[in-house]
């Protein structure tokens, strides 16, 4: 897609409704990304003629070329069942012409078969597509905590957007200020040096893989993305979310559910760390969620769907 298409989808976002936010996300996902990407899976498929195509959820172009030329899908969800549900008028809305166009009908996606690495207990009670769950690897055990560590990141993509590089900074701000010791990732397209107005307690680095990240860690604050989510799951390291945008509130909710962390505007970023370093009850609840996660079958056994 052009880049002035992509910012002027998100012009505005800041002063957008959570509901007016999720549309804009849902036609760059559903509109723009699979009209861009479709060409080039169109001559793929055509070429390469595949036995079986393997795609995230959210990429929608490769959806319409396999089904327009009757490659066999499975598709990995990347986040709760809830947000296939709520994503789906938006997709029937922006993709359905395009999809049509080359005879695709997406009412498909729902007869799909889907996986995702999400344990049944973080999924909102209901029914939903059928989700064959399956994990990572498993990873060697965490250090021991150090309870004054705390590891802050909005991912690779939101703290560079304009919005939610505002609350991230006013994340790190109120954090710096704290009795604490602050690992901070803010992203590929972020510059450590510019970072020269943290005190000595903040560490800023572009990346670091997320399992070395939450080495001993006793929280980490977050914007909610799934990927961020789940690698904390898996860790057993409480959070606190300060979501920004798409599937982050629902995210953080589930956590604060689950009493594995809260769920806060940046504003009160501060309370609520404090509150998941002071109570246990937290972290023991990440720990059962870890449990769980631990206990699903690995990757190699959604081969079966094959």
């Amino acid at each position: 897609m052009l880049p002035e298409e992509l910012a002027a989808a998100y012009e505005g976002m800041a002063e957008a409704t959570v509901e007016e936010q999720n549309q804009r996300v849902a036609m760059v996902f559903a509109s723009l990304a699979p009209r861009a990407i479709l060409p080039g899976m169109l001559d793929a498929v055509t070429t390469w003629r595949p036995d079986l195509l393997i795609r995230e959820f959210g990429e929608l172009g490769s959806f319409v070329a396999a089904e327009a030329h009757g490659v066999p899908q499975i598709q990995v969800m990347i986040g709760l069942r809830r947000f296939h549900d709520q994503t789906f008028p938006a997709i029937r809305h922006h993709l359905g012409p395009l999809a049509a166009d080359h005879g695709v009908s997406v009412d498909r996606l729902g007869d799909l078969p889907t996986a995702g690495q999400l344990p049944l207990s973080f999924e909102e009670p209901g029914d939903g597509i059928e989700v064959h769950r399956f994990r990572a690897p498993a990873e060697p055990p965490l250090p021991p905590v150090e309870p004054d560590l705390v590891y802050v990141s909005f991912g690779s993509v939101s703290a560079s957007v304009p919005f939610a590089a505002r609350a991230f900074r006013t994340v790190v701000e109120t954090l710096a200020a704290l009795p604490l010791r602050l690992l901070v990732t803010i992203g590929d397209e972020g510059d450590p040096a510019e970072w020269t107005w943290v005190p000595s307690n903040v560490r800023v680095e572009k990346w670091i893989p997320q399992r070395e990240a939450l080495h001993g860690v006793a929280a980490y604050v977050t914007h909610g993305g799934m990927g961020s989510v789940l690698g904390s799951l898996t860790a057993g390291v409480p959070m606190v979310v300060v979501p920004q945008f798409a599937d982050q509130p629902d995210n953080g909710a589930r956590v604060e559910a689950l009493g594995a962390g809260l769920c806060v505007p940046a504003d009160e970023v501060g309370a609520a760390v404090r509150r998941v370093l002071d109570e246990p009850s937290f972290r023991a609840a990440a720990g059962r969620v870890a449990t769980e996660i631990a206990a699903l079958p690995e990757a190699g056994e959604v081969l079966r769907l094959v």
